[in-house]
């Protein structure tokens, strides 16, 4: 019997010490589970949780504004919303990314891509329309928030669009005034980093950290809205009607360099800039070349009379054509006997060449260049041409002679403009200006940018004798189309035959149309070009170019307050 208790005894002993080895190897396992959890993935455990609790928002900064003459807004900025995701949130990336990608009009694999991606943030769609954003909101994804941004605005949609350029989805410049001025226009962004509670709402003085944004810059335009209306408009007109392939339209004032306006067609709305075609795009009145044709026999006439090479009274008989070292020249008519004045008043090709070829190579080089052709104007505009100008050791036997008419040379609509204005300033070259400040949100100038002198070209004197030559082109010759009705004007037309590289030869059927003038005559306040590329039907330049010229002139002068004469 004694034995049988000691069994039973022995039996229950070796049962509570299974139990208590059990126990105590649950209670290891607990102690190793903990410090696994708190020691070994603590820090996993705790960025977890930093993640439920913290979140980051982007401060963005506003692009500067850019303002006309007179502080009219030519490019602002509007707030939008941005879709941005956080991944780790999404629990059906693929089911989400359909979603998205129907109401976004966006590729799907884009969208799931981002949203499988290992990151606490990626940007799904920048800048929606309010309504995706109203429609993406409802569904309420979580995992998905929006920001706001700012986006680029032009008020006057295609105003001067060509001068103005646009921006890309992150606000920075990438065409004209808005990538030249790049650097001050644009903004700095910044982050602010919250806690929230358990439903997602900030709270309230629990910013762990923040760096403020920083606006950018606004700039001054010497632009004048109301006068690149009006350019634009009478630009549209001649567009409508002669349907050329391209045209330009400037207006400057002589005495300053400023340019007023700037108007280049084909031309865009900048707000949907990527809608149009890169073509459109261009400032065609800074970047394009174009032979100068009969314009530039203002240029001949007055390096010859700056020079001596000829006076007003020199008498030339044009019988209609010209051999010059065996090539002959031909003109539209025989003119007979003229002095210095018809020639230029009738564009007569024969005495303009007995002019040009009269003068020394390199003494007519020089001009040219003293003009400004062949260089930079130095506009404060990206992708300006040069031109075309061939140094005189290039020159053919007729170089000379194909010079004095136009030919041989390429120039940018900006450069002739500024080149005639050296008639209307006294003979002084000026500098084109196109910002004139620099402004912060206070309207305090931090930059200013005044006219400035490049060189004296040709005397006052010569100047003088200049502007009254081309005053009676204007009043009697073939620039009859610009005469204005309450002010003097001089000028000077072109019809420039366009060079056909296939046929290397001069085409009978493509043509550059032209006017460039000035007004008042005397006391200039305004230097305007006007430019058709191959226009259709009627192709001469004081016919299709004149006549755009004289609106324009006719509406700025009294805008700008000029008294009548």
């Amino acid at each position: 019997m004694g034995h049988d208790i000691l069994a039973v005894f022995s039996e229950r002993n070796k049962r509570i010490l299974f139990l208590f080895f059990v126990f105590i190897t649950i209670f290891f396992l607990l102690i190793y589970r903990l410090y696994n959890i708190q020691v070994v993935g603590g820090g996993e455990l705790n960025e977890l949780a930093r993640k439920e609790h913290i979140t980051s928002y982007i401060l963005d900064g506003k692009r500067g504004v850019i303002f006309d003459r007179n502080l009219k807004r030519l490019a602002v900025n509007v707030e939008t919303k941005s879709l941005f995701a956080i991944p780790y949130k999404i629990e059906k990336p693929e089911e989400v990314a359909r979603l998205l990608s129907i109401r976004l009009s966006l590729p799907y694999q884009r969208i799931e891509e981002e949203l499988n991606k290992e990151r606490y943030f990626v940007w799904v769609d920048r800048k929606l329309t309010s309504e995706k954003y109203e429609e993406i909101k409802s569904l309420e994804i979580p995992g998905l928030d929006f920001v706001t941004e700012n986006k680029r605005y032009y008020p006057k949609d295609s105003l001067a669009a060509n001068l103005m350029g646009f921006v890309g989805v992150d606000n920075q410049g990438l065409e004209g005034l808005e990538v030249y001025f790049d650097e001050e226009l644009k903004s700095q962004s910044g982050l602010m980093v919250m806690e929230r509670d358990a439903s997602g709402a900030k709270i309230p003085l629990s910013i762990e950290r923040m760096h403020p944004s920083k606006n950018g810059l606004s700039i001054v335009l010497t632009i004048d809205e109301v006068i690149q209306y009006i350019t634009e408009e009478a630009l549209q007109k001649a567009n409508d009607l002669y349907h050329p392939k391209s045209a330009v339209a400037i207006v400057v004032n002589p005495k300053t360099g400023e340019i007023l306006s700037m108007a280049v067609m084909p031309s865009f709305n900048i707000n949907n800039y990527q809608k149009a075609p890169e073509n459109f795009r261009r400032n065609r009145a800074i970047t394009d070349n174009y032979e100068p044709g009969s314009t530039f026999k203002i240029f001949t006439i007055a390096a010859a009379l700056e020079k001596g090479y000829a006076k007003l009274s020199d008498q030339f008989n044009c019988k209609g054509s010209i051999n010059y070292q065996g090539t002959v020249i031909r003109d539209i008519d025989p003119h007979g006997y003229q002095d210095l004045t018809d020639i230029i008043k009738n564009s007569c090709n024969v005495g303009i060449i007995e002019v040009g070829t009269r003068m020394d190579k390199e003494v007519f080089a020089e001009f040219i260049r003293n003009f400004g052709f062949g260089d930079k104007t130095g506009i404060s505009l990206p992708g300006e041409s040069p031109g075309l100008f061939r140094p005189v050791n290039q020159w053919s036997k007729i170089s000379i002679a194909s010079l004095s008419i136009g030919q041989e040379i390429s120039v940018t609509p900006l450069q002739l403009v500024m080149g005639t204005a050296v008639i209307a300033n006294d003979g002084v070259l000026m500098k084109p200006l196109i910002v004139s400040e620099i402004i912060d949100e206070e309207y305090n100038v931090i930059k200013q940018f005044k006219p400035e002198e490049v060189r004296q070209v040709i005397s006052p004197e010569t100047a003088r004798t200049m502007s009254q030559i081309l005053e009676v082109v204007v009043e009697s010759g073939t620039g009859t189309g610009a005469k204005l009705k309450h002010y003097t004007a001089c000028g000077k037309t072109g019809t420039a035959q366009k060079f056909d590289f296939s046929l290397g030869k001069y085409s009978n059927e493509k043509f550059t149309s032209w006017f460039v003038g000035f007004a008042p005559a005397m006391d200039a306040e305004v230097a305007i070009l006007v430019m058709l590329d191959e226009p259709k039907g009627s192709y001469y330049g004081g016919t299709v170019a004149a006549p755009v010229f004289q609106e324009i002139a006719g509406k700025v002068l009294p805008y700008l307050s000029i008294p009548s004469e």
